[in-house]
């Protein structure tokens, strides 16, 4: 991954080695030229909700909220990262989304449907069916990308890449907690006046002990925001592609993840301060 300080956007992370990678067929993936636009009805709850993910603008906004949701149309529902929509982009090519692109049909019981709509580089495809008639990798993307409706941020998990790779900038960490397959965490940052961007990042590969560890740490990119209120709120992180990760590593007998969520020391210019063991 290659990351550059913008004058208007902070840290602006434009390939991220996410899992297997981010190459694509389709030549390499640039975030401005990414749209993606779901729609999830359906499901034993009976959700009914559409969303975009502008890769220019780096933003998640509601387009619609009938049941189960809690956007309005128009709404920024979280503001992401370019690694963040790169490694979106990437996960949809490799399960053949341009090749794959038609109509499954099914509408049954409690099936989920989704309606994607997915374009980059004048390139666009259209999935319509549910999680039980789409090709599953296909589908396990689309139920990776619905947690953005919520708010919370899918974890990436980069074993190739170090802490000092991502963006820094300063904030101070409170509260932190994993529950289930969410991680929330309080942070408080200087700002006010522009979109921050943050990500959990698994860095540095699987350290083999028991239970097997990871190191982890949340990323700020503030913007170059040149308001100074202090702001203070909770974000959430989807820890489920920790899992699958794990899983991949050492197979579905897996079992505990340590997870070392780590701060980054501008003294020290490393990922060390304080150090908060979690277990998934």
């Amino acid at each position: 991954m290659r990351c550059a300080r913008t004058r208007t956007m902070g840290w602006l992370c434009t390939v991220a080695l996410v899992g297997c990678g981010s190459s694509s067929p389709f030549g390499p993936i640039v975030t401005d030229d990414v749209s993606i636009t779901l729609a999830v009805s359906g499901g034993f709850v009976g959700q009914s909700y559409e969303f975009r993910v502008d890769g220019e603008a780096l933003e998640v906004v509601g387009v619609r909220c009938e049941a189960h949701c809690t956007f309005e149309e128009g709404e920024l529902i979280v503001p992401v990262s370019g690694a963040q929509v790169t490694d979106l982009a990437r996960r949809l090519e490799g399960a053949e989304v341009f090749s794959r692109a038609g109509n499954y049909g099914g509408d049954c019981c409690d099936q989920v449907g989704y309606d994607l709509t997915y374009t980059r580089g004048g390139r666009t495809a259209r999935i319509q069916g549910t999680d039980q008639t789409i090709p599953p990798a296909l589908a396990a993307v689309l139920g990776h990308l619905a947690t953005l409706a919520t708010g919370r941020v899918p974890m990436l998990v980069s074993p190739d890449t170090d802490a000092s790779d991502w963006p820094r900038d300063p904030y101070t960490l409170g509260a932190v907690e994993a529950e289930g397959m969410t991680l929330r965490a309080e942070v408080t940052y200087g700002g006010g006046c522009r979109a921050h961007r943050m990500d959990l990042v698994g860095w540095g590969g699987w350290m083999e002990s028991d239970p097997v560890q990871i190191n982890a740490l949340i990323t700020h990119a503030d913007g170059d925001d040149p308001c100074d209120a202090v702001v203070s709120e909770e974000r959430r992180f989807d820890l489920a592609p920790l899992a699958r990760a794990w899983v991949e590593a050492y197979g579905p007998a897996a079992g505990p993840i340590r997870i070392n969520l780590r701060l980054w020391d501008p003294a020290s210019g490393s990922p060390v301060g304080r150090v908060i063991p979690l277990e998934l």
